[in-house]
């Protein structure tokens, strides 16, 4: 017998509703850290106003980056979990059918 992958659909749908959540949250992240850019950049001036601000900028930059794909990834579990399961009805379907019993 060859080995086999089990899914447990409730499993990677409470999976994509955390990520998708994880990604708002980031992407709320984000925002702040952009805003706080300039404050950084104007509470400190000069140089290290300006390397405090860019900081914040690139940090702010990367957590919108990482949102993004977590929420890629979340739709994706998503589409992937329906899929699965509309064919499993039809394909529960289609037993139905074939042995006469009602499904």
């Amino acid at each position: 017998m060859e080995p086999g992958i089990t899914v447990h659909l409730d499993e990677v749908s409470a999976l994509a509703a955390e990520l998708a959540a994880l990604s708002r949250e980031l992407d709320d992240e984000a925002r702040m850290c952009r805003s706080t850019a300039g404050r950084l950049s104007d509470a400190l001036g000069g140089t290290d106003g300006w390397r405090a601000g860019a900081l914040a900028t690139a940090w702010g930059a990367l957590a919108a980056v990482v949102a993004a794909r977590a929420g890629t990834v979340a739709a994706t579990l998503v589409t992937a979990t329906v899929a699965y399961r509309d064919a499993d009805a039809v394909l529960a379907g289609a037993v139905a059918g074939r042995s006469g019993r009602p499904g």
